[in-house]
């Protein structure tokens, strides 16, 4: 690689750059209440790319637990339903410029080629 670099050696520490460049724009973390209790979400440029896949699969509870932790279980606890979960997901997309629909549920499509035709 040439040309400019978050280290000066001529590699990109993406790790670093990408973390300056959040810093610098400053996203804040998504925060929603529900049953009078506060909970904070990160912001999407923060999310692991494990997370995702997790709602791009359609798996939000996977997700959700990923993204709040020990939280998660204190929302099932209060009764959240299936319907409140989809729409957060969809409230935190459309107010941080992530996704604007959510997949079907499904199974998870298996790794490696796909066969295009039959001979």
């Amino acid at each position: 690689m040439t040309g400019a670099s978050a280290n000066g050696d001529g590699l990109l520490d993406l790790e670093a750059a990408a973390g300056a460049a959040a810093t610098e724009a400053e996203r804040a973390p998504y925060t929603f209440a529900y049953k009078d209790r506060r909970y904070e979400v990160p912001a999407m440029a923060g999310w692991e790319l494990k997370t995702v896949r997790a709602v791009a699969l359609g798996d939000l509870e996977g997700a959700l637990g990923e993204l709040i932790g020990d939280d998660y279980d204190r929302l099932c606890d209060a009764g959240l339903k299936l319907g409140e979960l989809t729409f957060l997901f969809q409230s935190m997309g459309a107010l941080q410029g992530g996704f604007s629909s959510l997949p079907n549920s499904g199974r998870a499509a298996r790794r490696g080629s796909t066969p295009t035709s039959k001979r």
